[in-house]
C-alpha cells in the first residue's frame, strides 16, 4: 500500500500467492484494465488476469488506485513485475489507454504490448459509421487469420470498401491487433473481455468502502478458484472441455483428406479441397499455421495421425490437459480470520491511513437521488387502472 506525505490513501496492490503459483501453469499472457468505483473518492479498480488451460479466468493481481495516470500505472506494473517477474514469450493485452501504453514500454521494454481488438473496432465504428456494418466481419476475420496470405486478401476487401478504415488500421500497427503478425503466440486472447468480465461481476460491490470492496473481490476470486478446480476434477477427456471440442471438430474435418507420405515425420502433400498442405509431426507444424498457433492438431495433422495410427495426445499442448489445469489451482485462496480471532501485528495496527481527498466528480451534478440496491431489486408496484376507475365512481 502507498500513502501520501499526509498519510492519505493513494493505492493498494494485491497479488495472492495462490495465483502467483497458478500462473506458472498458464500461457504467459496478461490482460489489464481499470474500472471506476462508485464511492465518494472516485477511485479506480485495476486488475490483471489471464486464462487457464480450460479457458477460465485466472485473476493475477488487483488493486485500487486514485486515478488512471502515469504514476498509478507505473506503481501497479512495478509491483506486478516484482511478484511475477518476466517469462519467456510473455505479452500484455489492454485497451489503448495512453498511460498504459507509456508505462508498459518503460516497465516491460522487451515484452510485446497488444491492443484489444474490440476497443480498436469501437474506435473505427465511431469515426467511420457508414462502413462498420460491412467491414465488421472482415475485420474480425483479419485479426484471427492464420496466414499472411489470408490476411492480405481480407485487407484488400477493406481497401476496396473504405480506404480510410484501412489507413486507420495500418496506423494502429498490424502487429498490435493481427494475430498473424504478433511476435509471440497470443492464442485466442485477442480482447480485454476477461478483465471486463471481472468488472461486471463487481458492479454492486463498487458502492462499498474500499476495505469491504477488496474483501468482496477476494471472496469472489476464492469461489472461482474452488469452482474451476472442482469442474476440472470431473474432466475425463484428453483435453479440457473447450479445447477437446476444437480437437473433435478438427478430427471430423480430416475425414475426406488424402495423404501422400514422403518421410517418417514429414508429409508434404495433404490434399484438402484442391489445396496442398505440409505437415511436420516432429516440429508440430503445418503450413496452414493452425497447428502451431492453436497448439492442437489441425485437420491436416489429424489426417497424418490417422494415416500412421498415432494418438493426438502426444501432439497437444500440456497447458490444455486436465492435470495441468489441476496444478493451476493446487493452492486454495484461504479465508481471512475475523478481527478478534486473528492477531494483527503492531506495525499494522498502529499505522495511520486517512481517507483520500474528496474529488468533485466531472459533469453536471445529478438532480435525482441515487437509489440503493435494495430499492432497485424491489421495483415498482403495478396498479390496475380499471380498479382505480371503479373505485372513483363508487
Amino acid at each position: 500500500m502507498r500513502k501520501s506525505h499526509d498519510n492519505e490513501f493513494l493505492y493498494v496492490f494485491i497479488a495472492l500467492y495462490a495465483f502467483i503459483k497458478g500462473f506458472e501453469c498458464c500461457r504467459p499472457i496478461m490482460v489489464v484494465d481499470g474500472s471506476h468505483l462508485k464511492t465518494a473518492y472516485n477511485d479506480t479498480f485495476v486488475s490483471a488476469s489471464t486464462l487457464d488451460g480450460a479457458g477460465n479466468i485466472l485473476p493475477l493481481a488487483y488493486g485500487v488506485i486514485d486515478s488512471e495516470n502515469d504514476r498509478s500505472w507505473t506503481l501497479f506494473f512495478e509491483r506486478f513485475r516484482e511478484a511475477y517477474g518476466v517469462r519467456e514469450n510473455m505479452c500484455i493485452v489492454s485497451d489503448r489507454h495512453e498511460s498504459i501504453n507509456k508505462v508498459v514500454c518503460l516497465t516491460y521494454p522487451n515484452v510485446p504490448h497488444y491492443s484489444c481488438i474490440w476497443h480498436l473496432w469501437g474506435n473505427v465504428c465511431k469515426n467511420y459509421k457508414k462502413s462498420k456494418d460491412v467491414l465488421s466481419p472482415v475485420f474480425y476475420a483479419m485479426t484471427k487469420a492464420y496466414t499472411r496470405e489470408e490476411f492480405d486478401e481480407l485487407m484488400a476487401k477493406v481497401v476496396k470498401a473504405d480506404i480510410r478504415v484501412a489507413e486507420y488500421l495500418e496506423l494502429a500497427g498490424r502487429e498490435k491487433w493481427a494475430r498473424v503478425y504478433a511476435s509471440v503466440n497470443r492464442g485466442w486472447t485477442m480482447t480485454s473481455n476477461i478483465a471486463e468480465c471481472i468488472n461486471r461481476h463487481l458492479v454492486a460491490a463498487r458502492e462499498l468502502p474500499i476495505f469491504d470492496f477488496l474483501e468482496e473481490v477476494r471472496k469472489m476470486f476464492g469461489r472461482w478458484n474452488y469452482t474451476n478446480r472442482r469442474n476440472d476434477t470431473y474432466t475425463f477427456t484428453t483435453l479440457s472441455k473447450k479445447f477437446q471440442e476444437m480437437l473433435s471438430i478438427n478430427e471430423y474435418l480430416c475425414l475426406r483428406m488424402a495423404v501422400e507420405p514422403s518421410a517418417e515425420y514429414v508429409y508434404p502433400t495433404v490434399h484438402d479441397g484442391g489445396r496442398r498442405f505440409v505437415v511436420c509431426l516432429k516440429n508440430k507444424t503445418c503450413s496452414c499455421h493452425m497447428f502451431q498457433i492453436d497448439e492442437i492438431p489441425c485437420p491436416h495433422a489429424w489426417a497424418v495421425l490417422k494415416k500412421k495410427n498415432l494418438k493426438a495426445d502426444d501432439y497437444c499442448s500440456e497447458l490444455f490437459k486436465p492435470q495441468t489445469v489441476m496444478k493451476t489451482y493446487d493452492i486454495p485462496v484461504n479465508p481471512l480470520p475475523g478481527e478478534r480471532e486473528g492477531k494483527i501485528p503492531t506495525y499494522i495496527s498502529e499505522d495511520v491511513v486517512l481517507p483520500p481527498r474528496y474529488k468533485k466528480p466531472p459533469g453536471r451534478p445529478k438532480k435525482k437521488r441515487d437509489k440503493p440496491l435494495r430499492e432497485l431489486l424491489i421495483g415498482k408496484k403495478k396498479t390496475c387502472l380499471r380498479h382505480l376507475w371503479t373505485a372513483g365512481t363508487q
